[in-house]
Formats: C-alpha cells, structure tokens, sequence
C-alpha cells in the first residue's frame, strides 16, 4: 500500500510538474532535503507520534524507502519504455532530476535504519539476516552516491561522455540490488501472512521484473531490429509472468495460524495485549464446584438436624416413661446418651486444605533489553493465571517486534512461566526482550 501511494506521488511529480522541476530543479532538491531531515529528526527524537496515518502513511513512505523506491521506479521505467512514445517524451529530459530527488528521498531511509544497524553492529547483535541486508544495503549506498553526484549537470559537463555513461550503467546493477534488499525482508513477512506484505511483493516484482524484461526487449530491438515483433512480444510476456508467478508462490502465506494477531489485534503500533480466557473458565468451574459443595453441605447439615431431632423426641417420651419406671431410668438415659453424642460428632464441619499459590496476585511490570532498546512487559496474576498481559518497546522495529509478540506472549500465558518460549524466527532479539521482561516480572510475583 506505502509503495502504491507513493508511486502515485512519483507520478504526479514526473507527469503534471515536469516543467517546473526542469526549470526550478533546486527547489525539488531542497523540498525532498527538508522533508527527509525532518523525518529524521522525529523519528530519532522522543516526539510520539498518537496518529497512525501519519506514522505510517505520512511518515512511514520516507522511513521505509518507499517513496525513494517509487521515483527510482519512474526513473528506472524512462530507460525501458519504447523510443519515441509519449511517456518517454515527458520523462527522458527530467530523468536526471528525478534520479537526484530519488536519491535525497532515499536517504531519510538509509539514515533512520541505518542507526539502527550500527547500534545492533556495536552491541555485537549480527546474525545472518543482518549481514546480508546489510551487505546489500552498504553496496547500493556506495554506488547511489557517486551516481547521484553525476547526475547534476555541472558534474556531468566536465566528464567525458563515454565514461559517464559507463559509470552509469552502475545503476542496473543498484536497481537489481534494490529489489534484492525488497525480497529479503518482506518474502518472510509475507510467508507468515502479515497483512500487505503478500501485496507489496507482487507490486514490487511486477515493476521491477517488468523493467528488467522491457529494457532488455528495448535493446534487443534497438540491435536486431526484427520486422515481426510478435515473438519478442510473446517471450517477454512469458518472462514476465513466470517469474513472479515463481515469487507469489514461494511469498504465499504457508502458516495461517501464525497470521493471528494476538487478541484479533491488527494494530501494528508495537502495543498488544493478550488476554488469557482459561482465567474466567477457571472461574466459573470453581464457581460451579463451589455451589456443588455448599449444597453438599446443606444437605448434610439438613439431614443431621433431623437426626438430632428424632433422637431429643424419643428422648421426651421415653423421660415420660421414666416417671412411671424409676428402675428403667438410668438404662433409657444412658441407651440414648451415647447416640446423641455420636451425632454431634459427626455434624462438626471438616477443616479444608488451605490452597498454596505460586504467585502473588496482581499486577507487576518489568523491562528488558530488546533489538534496538528497551522492552517492557506488564502482566496481571490471578491464582496463578495470567488475566492480562501486555508488551511494548521504546525503539524495536515495529515489525519485527510484533512477530515476536504474536510469537511468544501466548505461550508464557499459557505456561504461566517464561522458562520453554520457543523465540520467534528473524526477531530472535526482539523475542528474548519479551522473554527477559516476563521472566523478571514474575519473579517480583513469587510468593
């Protein structure tokens, strides 16, 4: 959805702003600057951000790349569309400038997550996931920025053209590099059925795949230059379909219960809550249980009191008899002291077992070190059932942290310990955050 956005604001800029950005290119340069360092600075300052359209349709196409990836998409697309058509026409004297906008756009992303990276580089937090992207994201850096810098026409007048256009087609391989870095990270996403991921893989295949096929059709043309078109057609067709039918397949979502958000939840704000029903089936079995035993007892308190009664009647009428029967007297007495000294004994109540509880009851919250900071946990005790229990993170990637909740909140409710959680995989810091925080908050619960 962020890609298909800001393909729409790429556009609208190449399309309907054509002449002014030929015309005034400066003040594109520096409206894209302001807007990537404040993005910048908001998202490294302790500015909350309550809104999550602006979190993450305002603010999120910058800091995820998306609006970068959509302008190098429109510059991508000017060199493989067919010579002579209209779209080249409005795009091919621009492109330079587009190229330039796209990469100051693309720099709020590089930044925002490149902080986070280094901070998990000098925390020693590198795992294989990590190198790769990494990797990948260090080479496309290394190669935007000399390109970008020859994009400007005060730049490029002073080389020699034949070596600028060698240097330049550097950017095949930078645009190959960013669809790499793309299947990287959402591919997984999209497996595990988070929502959009399955969407945004498509979409960015099908612009990418489409311009690796339409470019290589181009030049293709542009060499042979075959009368009958239609077999380049068809070849090109069949190169486009089969390989991202090849990626739908291996991006489709393989676990649909690993989709559920925890708690029907589909918030991605990196604050879930999870509430634990086996509490209230508890409840209500010891409700049940509970009414069973004091009718029990009722009963048998009925059943004694007409026992005791039975026993004082015959004991009036047989003191009746007495009176008449001196010599009977004491055996009657003692024929029926001894019974009604036996049902006073038996109507006494049983003393019940005192019932012993791992934890304390209550709330009790604790904080852990997570991918990128600190991870709180907050939970709530009830006879040794976790009621409630939520989890959020001062700096985490949303969407791995996320993963991680969905991972591993359920299975310390269920167990009611922190001990056993299998992490999440690819959020493995995110999940031992949770994990930690847990642990520690149940430790102040112990009795």
């Amino acid at each position: 959805m962020l890609f298909l956005i800001s393909l729409a604001i790429a556009l609208t800029v190449a399309f309907l702003l054509d002449k002014p950005l030929k015309k005034r290119p400066a003040v594109f340069y520096i409206t894209a600057g302001v807007l990537t360092v404040v993005t910048i600075i908001i998202e490294q300052s302790d500015i909350e951000i309550t809104s999550r359209f602006i979190r993450d349709y305002v603010l999120g196409i910058f800091t995820r790349g998306a609006l970068g990836a959509a302008f190098w998409a429109v510059v991508m697309w000017a060199g493989a569309l067919p010579n002579g058509s209209a779209p080249i026409k409005k795009l091919m004297p621009i492109r330079g400038e587009l190229s330039i906008t796209a990469a100051i756009l693309t720099f709020s992303h590089i930044i925002t997550y490149g902080m986070i990276y280094i901070t998990n580089l000098i925390k020693g937090r590198t795992g294989s996931d990590f190198i790769l992207t990494s990797a990948v994201c260090l080479i496309m850096v290394l190669i935007m920025i000399p390109l970008t810098v020859m994009s400007f026409k005060t730049i490029r007048k002073k080389m020699n053209a034949r070596t600028w256009k060698k240097i330049q087609r550097l950017a095949y391989i930078f645009y190959a590099f960013i669809y790499i870095h793309i299947i990287v990270l959402f591919v997984p996403k999209a497996q595990k059925g988070r929502e959009g991921y399955f969407l945004s893989v498509l979409v960015y295949s099908l612009v990418f795949i489409g311009y690796a096929v339409m470019r290589i059709r181009k030049a293709y043309i542009a060499e042979k230059k075959p009368e009958n078109r239609t077999l380049p057609n068809i070849i090109c067709t069949c190169a486009m379909i089969i390989p991202l039918s090849l990626v739908g397949v291996v991006s489709r979502n393989k676990n649909n219960d690993s989709a559920k958000v925890v708690n029907g939840s589909e918030d991605s704000s990196v604050v879930y809550t999870f509430t634990n029903s086996a509490a209230s089936e508890t409840a209500t079995t010891t409700t049940e249980a509970n009414i069973g035993k004091t009718t029990s007892e009722t009963a048998e308190s009925t059943e004694t009191s007409a026992a005791i009664t039975t026993v004082e009647t015959t004991s009036t009428e047989e003191k009746t008899e007495e009176e008449t029967t001196t010599a009977d007297e004491t055996s009657a007495e003692e024929q029926h002291d001894e019974p009604e000294q036996e049902q006073h004994e038996e109507t006494q109540p049983e003393t019940e077992p005192q019932v012993t509880y791992k934890y304390r009851n209550g709330e009790y919250e604790a904080e852990a070190e997570g991918y990128a900071g600190t991870v709180h946990v907050k939970l709530t005790i009830e006879n040794d059932t976790i009621t409630s229990i939520s989890a959020w993170a001062d700096d985490d990637d949303p969407e791995y942290f996320n993963d991680a909740m969905n991972t591993i909140i359920p299975q310390i409710a269920s167990k009611v310990s922190a001990d056993g959680i299998d992490a999440c995989s690819g959020a493995t810091y995110s999940s031992n955050g949770v994990i930690e925080a847990a642990r520690k908050a149940l430790e102040q619960a112990k009795n």
